[in-house]
């Protein structure tokens, strides 16, 4: 058997790459990149929300936010408490994807009251 040979007319590149352009998207505004430290964890913890208390894995967490695994679902934009152990933070529902979702803090975490979670 012979190899068969392609040849492709410039026509056909020109309309394979003006497709794929069209594909891609444009950002006029590119976010800085956090510059917060996170500490990678895996424990436990407690949400309390205007649907009640959910039982939540913190998978990180920093000084000004955390990101968790709810077993329920909880809105995004609405207010909660994260409690684990004797630390209780107020927190704002930043996003959800799934059963993840992202808290910012209303107040800086100490890195005191951190170092005991």
């Amino acid at each position: 058997m012979r190899p068969v040979e392609r040849r492709w007319s410039c026509v056909a590149l020109s309309s394979c790459t003006e497709a794929r352009e069209s594909r891609m998207s444009v950002h006029s505004k590119l976010e800085p990149a956090r510059r917060t430290d996170r500490k990678r964890v895996l424990m436990m913890g407690t949400v309390i929300s205007c649907g009640g208390s959910h039982r939540v894995r913190i998978r990180d967490f920093s000084n000004k936010g955390a990101q968790i695994v709810a077993e329920s679902a909880l809105e995004a934009k609405c207010d909660v408490l994260l409690k684990r152990g004797d630390l209780c933070a107020a927190a704002y529902v930043a996003w959800v994807k799934g059963d993840e979702v992202g808290l910012t803090f209303y107040r800086q975490i100490p890195p005191e009251d951190l170092a005991g979670i």
